[in-house]
């Protein structure tokens, strides 16, 4: 990709986190009568190194059939406690 600065790039990014962290903070409401909650692993970049990460998400089903992602979480493995 060309033709993006670093300061647009950072701007974005910005603003990325704060939806992210206003999607994280909203509550979980209604019925859901179906609940995943599962783990992909990505590698990321910690302290100069690239590791492995779990990425726990929540999906549930609601009474009209409906799939949401209710929540997400970063951590060292799906066995830890977040």
């Amino acid at each position: 990709m060309s033709g993006i600065s670093k300061s647009q790039v950072s701007r974005l990014c910005g603003e990325i986190d704060d939806k992210v962290k206003a999607f994280l903070a909203h509550p979980i409401e209604g019925d859901w009568p179906y609940l995943w909650i599962d783990a992909t692993y990505v590698k990321v970049r910690q302290n100069g190194r690239i590791v492995s990460v779990a990425v726990i998400v929540a999906v549930g089903v609601n009474s009209d059939g409906r799939r949401e992602v209710l929540g997400m979480d970063i951590g060292p493995s799906e066995a830890e406690t977040f």
